[in-house]
């Protein structure tokens, strides 16, 4: 059965080929609103929106199976939502050394104000 696809793989919405390369679109447009949350996380914690979540959404990231090579139509946008994703990775990290940094200070701030335990007097 050389140069036909299985039966099973051909499905309504047209050929194997067809099914892969939707499969791809879907698998990189989850991969960019991704990149798009994270890019709005870190541009509200830049701007101190006040809508800023108290914890980041947590969820498992699911890689597509059986998907097989990258379409060449495809290749650019794939490299290009590489690149992105290294960029949003090497921002959020950023971010997290400011956050510590800024925290470190605000507790060296809390320390400070407490009362003093001796007075300095004269008698």
């Amino acid at each position: 059965m050389t140069g036909i696809a299985p039966v099973a793989a051909v499905h309504a919405s047209g050929t194997a080929e067809d099914h892969w390369r939707d499969a791809w679109r879907s698998a990189l447009r989850a991969v960019e609103l991704d990149a798009d949350a994270a890019e709005d996380l870190i541009h509200r914690l830049h701007h101190e929106d006040e809508d800023v979540p108290e914890q980041a959404p947590v969820g498992d990231w699911v890689a597509p199976s059986l998907l097989g090579p990258v379409p060449a139509e495809f290749a650019d946008r794939a490299r290009a939502l590489l690149q992105r994703q290294a960029d949003v990775t090497e921002r959020l990290a950023e971010a997290m050394v400011q956050i510590r940094s800024q925290r470190r200070g605000l507790a060296k701030l809390d320390r400070a104000e407490r009362p003093p335990v001796f007075i300095d007097k004269a008698l």
